[in-house]
């Protein structure tokens, strides 16, 4: 026996405030696109709505929005279906009121994808769940909106039992460059597309049992579980089913995938072409034809439920400005910078010109030197800023590479003389916070390789540190630092790894640059 998972409670009452749903069922897809100010509600609670709304720009995550992770446990429910979407926003904070109404959002999500059934777990354990809460920000650090995620817990999932496979792919830094360069090249517009819920879009080959959600127990059925048909997030195959989806519509489409980078595809009409990023949920287009960017979006949009971006300005923390005019595409990364500065309390420092002291060598012996280091780097964030600085470096910032890899080999034991050495790196970005990627149309579309190696640089394992960088329209698309896995005995053998590194670089980079003309490597 079955029971149909979109129903639950109708009315909500707290301790603290008697809220009651209003009894809408017809009209629930409907309330999804509607604004605070068009809810049912008294006229003073329109009102505080409307301030609330107003004021949600000037404000971030307050410790009342951090406090709440779950939804209150209701004293009292009557069971016909809930309608979360309706609660008076007067009744609690206004970004509490805001989180409720994206929960409301997420139960419709949920209804139209037919996520579940109420069922008998048939002997099967179920796994659990839990509710999400995120504040998502757009570029310029601003609350763009709330965000309520019902999740399974896929850590208690058995493996030959609940899930498979679970590798999913997704687009690669360096190919996301390439497209970049090339849209600057042959003046290709930018455009992007989100995927609302795209998880939920995937179906599951597996029966995934899951406990009820917290807020929408079935009183006449409090035994029964929910029977999952679709990819739920937090399921550990959940990323590979909805890349799969994904992957199958494209190349229904006419589409074909990048032999490097499976997250590429390219369609060709006559002499027109479109490029499509996929990065999870997200998707880059990149076309030299108006009408066939605007097919590629009504496809997509009809299969499954998208935000048009519109122009490409905003991409995984990249800012990125495409000047069609001047054929000339430039990726920075500064917000994302600076908040790695404030971060760590180094927006005032002092700026120095290189990130690294080219007198001072660092080493593991530092430690065994500095014996009373211990109780100093207890409370220092030493991992947590090599990260932020990392994925700088991964981005945009080739400069940083030789830095980051130095200094990420003391991230399990660093000293002092380790952490002034990662400070100076930050106020190097702190005086280099518009540093990033330029590609222009005048220069050559060859892809050019530079590669070199220093010799013994490690004082404690006397290995050499090898690098190297792919430029291609005068900008950087591939680059890298690391330390040779073998000990070299003269400087011309040392050439040996670093040219076998760079060369399986090179034979690696994205293929689809060289069919529409960019060239051949150098």
């Amino acid at each position: 026996m079955e029971d149909k998972f979109d129903e639950g409670p109708r009315n909500y009452n707290d301790e603290s405030s008697a809220v009651e749903f209003d009894d809408q069922d017809e009209d629930e897809e409907k309330e999804e696109g509607k604004t605070d100010d068009d809810m049912d509600s008294s006229d003073d609670d329109n009102e505080d709505t409307r301030s609330s709304k107003s004021n949600i720009k000037r404000h971030t995550r307050t410790q009342s929005l951090e406090k709440a992770t779950v939804i209150p446990s209701p004293k009292q429910r009557t069971y016909r279906g809930p309608s979360l979407e309706h609660v008076s926003a007067a009744a609690m904070d206004f970004e509490a009121a805001y989180i409720v109404d994206s929960v409301g959002k997420r139960r419709l999500h949920s209804k139209k994808r037919h996520v579940g059934n109420r069922a008998s777990s048939e002997g099967r354990k179920a796994i659990g769940c839990r509710w999400v809460f995120r504040v998502k920000e757009n570029q310029d650090g601003e609350v763009e909106r709330f965000k309520a995620r019902l999740v399974a817990k896929g850590f208690s999932q058995k493996f030959g039992v609940d899930y498979e496979e679970t590798f999913a792919p997704v687009a690669k830094f360096t190919s996301i460059r390439v497209v970049l360069s090339m849209a600057a090249k042959y003046g290709l517009m930018l455009h992007q597309m989100d995927v609302k819920t795209a998880f939920l879009n995937g179906s599951l080959n597996e029966d995934i049992y899951m406990d009820q959600p917290d807020g929408y127990l079935d009183a006449t059925q409090p035994d029964y579980v929910c029977k999952l048909k679709r990819s739920l997030y937090g399921l550990k195959q959940s990323p590979r089913m909805w890349n799969q989806t994904i992957d199958g519509f494209m190349i229904k489409m006419g589409f074909k995938k990048c032999e490097s980078d499976h997250c590429i595809y390219i369609k060709r009409d006559d002499q027109d072409m479109i490029l499509v990023v996929l990065y999870v949920d997200d998707l880059i287009l990149a076309s030299s034809n108006n009408e066939l960017l605007k097919s590629t979006k009504m496809a997509l949009s009809k299969r499954f439920e998208m935000t048009d971006l519109g122009e490409l300005d905003y991409f995984l923390g990249m800012e990125i400005k495409n000047d069609r005019k001047t054929g000339m595409v430039t990726v920075q990364q500064t917000m994302f910078l600076k908040s790695v500065l404030t971060k760590f309390g180094m927006d005032n420092s002092k700026p120095v010109k290189t990130p690294q002291d080219p007198g001072l060598k660092l080493t593991k012996n530092m430690c065994e030197q500095e014996c009373k280091h211990e109780d100093t780097m207890c409370n220092v964030p030493y991992r947590s800023a090599v990260g932020g600085i990392m994925y700088l470096m991964v981005a945009t910032r080739p400069d940083l590479a030789a830095a980051v890899g130095s200094l990420s080999q003391f991230s399990s034991d660093p000293c002092p003389t380790h952490w002034q050495a990662l400070k100076r790196v930050l106020r190097y970005l702190q005086a280099t916070p518009n540093h990033g990627l330029e590609f222009t149309r005048e220069e050559g579309s060859r892809i050019c390789g530079y590669t070199d190696a220093d010799w013994a640089g490690d004082i404690e394992s006397s290995r050499s540190t090898s690098g190297y960088v792919f430029m291609m329209n005068g900008g950087c698309i591939s680059w890298k630092s690391q330390k040779q896995r073998t000990v070299e005995k003269t400087a011309a053998v040392k050439k040996t790894p670093r040219q076998a590194a760079s060369s399986v670089e090179a034979s690696g980079r994205p293929s689809f640059a060289i069919p529409v003309g960019t060239g051949m490597y150098q």
